[in-house]
C-alpha cells in the first residue's frame, strides 16, 4: 500500500513540473539568429517643414556584403531622454522598396529622442537602439 501512495505521488510530482516546465517556455521571447545579427541599419528623419510635430523616418536595411535585405516586420519604439518628460511613440513601418521602410509620426514635442528598432524574421527579433 505504502509503495502505491509513493508511485502516484511521484507521479504527480513529476507531471506537475513538466507542465510547469512546458508552460514556462512557451512564455519565452524571441531570440535574434545569424541572419539578424549579420544587419546593420541606417534611419533618416525628414521633418515637415508645415508641422514641426510630423517626422517621416526612413530605414535602411543592409547585410554584410552592403545589399539591402527584406525582414517580416520592422518596429519603432520611441521616448524622449529628456529629464522629466515621459513622452513615448511606438510605431511600425511599412516596406516601401528593397530593404526600406517608412513610418511618419507625430512627436509631441522636438528634443532628444531614442528608439529602439524592432527587425522580426521568422519567429527571431532582434533590438537596435538608435539616437534620432
Amino acid at each position: 500500500m505504502k509503495n502505491k501512495r509513493m508511485k502516484w505521488t511521484t507521479t504527480a510530482i513529476i507531471a506537475i513540473m513538466m507542465i510547469l516546465l512546458a508552460g514556462c517556455s512557451l512564455g519565452s521571447k524571441p531570440s535574434s539568429s545569424p541572419f539578424l545579427d549579420d544587419l546593420t541599419i541606417s534611419m533618416e528623419d525628414t521633418p515637415n517643414t508645415g508641422d514641426t510635430t510630423a517626422h517621416a523616418y526612413k530605414l535602411t536595411i543592409k547585410d554584410s556584403t552592403g545589399s539591402l535585405v527584406d525582414v517580416d516586420l520592422v518596429r519603432i519604439n520611441m521616448s524622449m531622454s529628456m529629464q522629466g518628460m515621459n513622452h513615448k511613440m511606438k510605431a511600425q513601418m511599412e516596406r516601401s522598396a528593397l530593404g526600406e521602410y517608412k513610418t511618419k509620426v507625430y512627436l509631441p514635442m522636438n528634443g532628444d529622442w531614442r528608439a529602439i528598432v524592432s527587425l522580426k524574421k521568422d519567429k527571431h527579433e532582434r533590438k537596435i537602439s538608435l539616437r534620432l
